[in-house]
């Protein structure tokens, strides 16, 4: 080695300090970026790709005025009756009847069999595309049955703890404005058809405000 250096020929490279701040080098998460450049430095939110993907939101809301509305949603029987109006099953034979009610419709469903799934919000400050929107109860329970974190799995058997405790609309207030069940979740090739077609469905039928 050269004379002077402290060091012998078979000694490990010395660490450099001090080298004037931190590396130059970033590493981004492109994820569902919608192919329009890089996220600025810092800026770690996911946008979702457009034509190429895009987030569905299942929901279902019922107001205070609503006939189907009540204060206790931890039964099987209320929420069976969301599906099956009027029904008269006792609360072990609603549980049976809603947990297969779900199975058959994940089955009719040409969903793929695991789904990136999302809180239930939406906010335009993330510049994120809004989500399609469809208003259906079977749908969105079997997209809150069969979630586990932040995935949706078809071959999961389906629970009914999360469809206990829906959203307070507006909680606090004096009454109690209504309950909203919710939950989104990312379709990466698009929204089937046939989700497409209900989301029409059910807009032509609400009235004009």
């Amino acid at each position: 080695g050269r004379r002077g250096s402290g060091m012998r020929p078979d000694s490990p490279p010395g660490l450099l300090h001090n080298i004037g701040g931190p590396p130059r080098a970033t590493i981004s998460w492109r994820g569902m970026a919608d192919g329009a450049g890089a996220a600025a430095p810092g800026q770690g939110a996911a946008r979702p790709m457009g034509p190429r993907g895009a987030w569905l939101q299942l929901t279902i809301s019922i107001g205070q005025r609503d006939e189907r509305y009540r204060r206790d949603w931890n039964n099987a029987g209320a929420l069976l009756g969301l599906v099956e109006p009027g029904h008269a099953l006792g609360e072990a034979a609603a549980h049976s009847r809603l947990v297969a009610l779900i199975e058959a419709h994940t089955q009719h469903l040409a969903w793929p069999s695991v789904l990136l799934a999302g809180n239930d919000s939406w906010s335009a400050d993330r510049h994120d595309e809004p989500p399609v929107t469809l208003d259906h109860a079977l749908t969105t329970f079997v997209a809150l049955a069969k979630c586990t974190g932040s995935l949706w799995t078809r071959d999961r058997c389906a629970h009914l703890a999360p469809l206990h405790a829906p959203t307070l609309i507006e909680p606090g207030s004096t009454p109690m404005r209504g309950v909203r069940w919710g939950k989104r979740l990312w379709f990466t090739q698009g929204i089937p058809q046939e989700l497409l077609a209900q989301v029409g469905a059910g807009a032509a039928r609400k009235p004009a405000r």
